[in-house]
């Protein structure tokens, strides 16, 4: 795993009454949930990079102020395009306006110019 180091007045640990470990693990806290808010780390792996369960670091993202899910993606929609690719992608090939072409018939089956 690759280090980040990150500049700060010595004050600051007295000021915020916390030890070298702490702070560093608050930095590391934040930073894997402002790559959760901007999209480019998951929740399952922020939780993984943190030590703890998925819930646990859906529950931290509220102490950022940081929402758990996207509320400006209208679900309605996307699950409408979903069921419709869903739904052609899972049609037979035989069925009219499908482009498909018929299926043959079997050996036993009579012909309908027959």
């Amino acid at each position: 795993m690759t280090t980040l180091q990150i500049e700060y007045p010595e004050e600051l640990l007295a000021q915020a009454e916390q030890s070298r470990q702490e702070l560093e693990g608050l930095a590391r806290e934040a930073l894997f949930v402002r790559l959760y808010d901007l999209g480019k780390l998951s929740a399952g792996k922020a939780a993984d990079l943190l030590g703890v369960s998925r819930r646990e670091f859906l529950d931290l993202l509220g102490t950022y102020g940081v929402a758990a899910f996207d509320d400006t993606q209208d679900v309605l929609a996307e699950a409408k395009v979903a069921l419709e690719a869903s739904r052609i992608q899972h049609k037979p090939a035989d069925e009219p306006g499908r482009g498909g072409a018929p299926r043959p018939l079997a050996a036993d089956q009579p012909s309908a110019l027959s």
